[in-house]
């Protein structure tokens, strides 16, 4: 039987994508006012968190950052693993993951919370049996937390801003991916025998938008 590897090429420099996709992380951690809307304590019994599309674990880092007196273990995985931490700290492990193929088995119904940001984009047209198998992995009692874009820009914006994201829309098409995703998310995991499924919009103050300083550079 053959087999066939592919090799995934990032198109950005290795670096330059780290510092993009740091940014991007501060600035959706501050629309989100933190990290989590799933309800879960994090203060107690010792869970199993997995970071879907972790790229170099920053949000894995930063949530680690926030209970350091509980033993949680994380788990990072990413299509792309030349940006996985050379020396992860104990109780964290990264390992190389398709969205668009199955999980390990010994994972399925394991994790406490399983959590993916702005990487169902990357599904195409199969991005509903991706949402279905990381659902898979959450235990009984567990949470999944998934963030999407809208690509809707609210009143305020300007032409290139909005030629932008006409631009992505464009992009996201020709890939096959559901522009309405997130009117669809909800029912996907309802149909998958989820409770409590809650739908958030929250909007990111992006550039001079941002009245914090610092991340008014970062957007």
């Amino acid at each position: 039987m053959a087999t066939e590897q592919i090799d995934v090429v990032y198109p950005m420099e290795k670096e330059k994508e780290i510092n993009r996709l740091a940014n991007q992380h501060d600035v959706i951690k501050d629309a989100m006012r933190g990290l989590l809307f799933a309800k879960l304590d994090l203060s107690g019994t010792p869970l199993r968190i997995l970071d879907s599309g972790t790229a170099d674990g920053t949000w894995i880092r930063d949530l680690a950052a926030s209970c350091p007196d509980v033993q949680h273990q994380y788990v990072g995985t990413d299509i792309d693993p030349s940006n996985f931490p050379a020396n992860p700290p104990s109780r964290t492990t990264y390992q190389r993951q398709n969205i668009n193929e199955e999980w390990p088995q010994e994972w399925k119904g394991s994790f406490d919370l399983v959590h993916q940001r702005l990487a169902l984009a990357g599904g195409g047209s199969a991005q509903k049996p991706a949402v279905l198998r990381l659902v898979d992995l959450v235990k009984p009692g567990g949470w999944i937390q998934l963030i999407e874009a809208t690509n809707v820009l609210p009143e305020g914006n300007g032409e290139v801003m909005r030629g932008f994201v006409g631009l992505m829309n464009d992009v996201f098409t020709i890939m096959g991916a559901n522009l309405k995703l997130m009117e669809d998310l909800p029912g996907w995991l309802e149909e998958a025998g989820l409770v409590d499924v809650q739908s958030k919009l929250v909007e990111l103050n992006l550039g001079p938008l941002n009245p914090n300083p610092r991340l008014a550079t970062q957007g």
